[in-house]
């Protein structure tokens, strides 16, 4: 028997990605981790395939409105509701018309404090998580959650930050100081297709590749600041999933929490806006 796409991607998706299913956490342990937790947002990017959006309103990707608030207030209110008052904006491009935008968090009880990339200087979310630890705006005895404002969760049944928590507070007792939050597999935009000796046996519309991904969530527990001090430079643009996640991974200090796939909108371009805008509807949130 031919084996198909999906067959094939099953023996991948049994390979790459198993969970833990035997660490448990209780709920108070997430209230304390909510107390010592600050979420960092990167908002300094120009978002460039999704500039036809920002060029006609003159603003900042983060701030894009969608289902009647912009993406970055979105994020600071849902976590808010949760009980989490402590947030850190990563800027850059256009810097005061994002702290214009969000002001100093008061509208949501919470406190907001900025940190600008250096010199105006692009250096990427790990120099700009670097430079907001040397410049005092991010405490670093506080947990970190670093959420891309454009990576937006719908319909999860409960609130995602307590699911992000939970789920570090898993890898902390085995070990972790880092958390992804990744979806088991994303479709991919073409037809796929399975070639024997340049035969087409199977053709599988838009199928899912069960391959893991980073959703641009992250936890950081305290101690992987030190990680960031050690290996990234404020000289050259870097990711922390470039420099600093791989070392963590390769000692064993990297965790991953997972969500539904269905549940993760990345808002990276027009389509991906209006997907996100239809979920929102199709939730009652629009």
């Amino acid at each position: 028997m031919t084996d198909t796409l999906e067959s094939i991607m099953e023996e991948i998706r049994s390979r790459v990605h198993t969970e833990d299913t035997e660490t448990q956490v209780s709920p108070e342990e997430v209230e304390r981790l909510k107390a010592e937790t600050v979420v960092v947002l990167p908002a300094g990017g120009k978002g460039e395939r999704i500039r036809a959006e920002t060029q006609n309103l003159g603003i900042n990707k983060v701030m894009i409105p969608v289902g009647g608030e912009s993406m970055i207030e979105r994020v600071v209110r849902q976590y808010s509701e949760i009980g989490i008052d402590k947030f850190v904006v990563l800027t850059g491009f256009l810097a005061e018309r994002v702290e214009e935008h969000l002001g100093d968090g008061s509208r949501w009880g919470v406190e907001i404090r900025y940190s600008c990339d250096p010199e105006g200087r692009k250096v990427g979310n790990a120099g700009a998580i670097l430079n907001a630890l040397n410049n005092g705006t991010l405490d670093d005895r506080l947990t970190s959650i670093v959420h891309n404002p454009d990576d937006i969760i719908i319909g999860l049944d409960r609130p995602y930050g307590e699911v992000f928590l939970e789920g570090h507070a898993r890898g902390l007792k085995n070990g972790c100081i880092g958390t992804f939050v990744v979806v088991p597999g994303t479709p991919y935009p073409y037809s796929g297709l399975v070639i024997d000796r340049g035969r087409v046996v199977d053709v599988t519309k838009y199928p899912m590749i069960a391959v893991p991904a980073h959703t641009g969530i992250t936890v950081f527990d305290p101690q992987a600041y030190d990680y960031f001090r050690r290996l990234v430079s404020l000289e050259v643009e870097s990711s922390f999933e470039n420099v600093v996640a791989p070392v963590l991974a390769r000692e064993g200090r990297l965790f991953a929490v997972s969500i539904p796939t269905e549940t993760w909108f990345p808002v990276n371009d027009g389509k991906g806006l209006r997907l996100a805008e239809e979920a929102l509807r199709r939730a009652g949130e629009a």
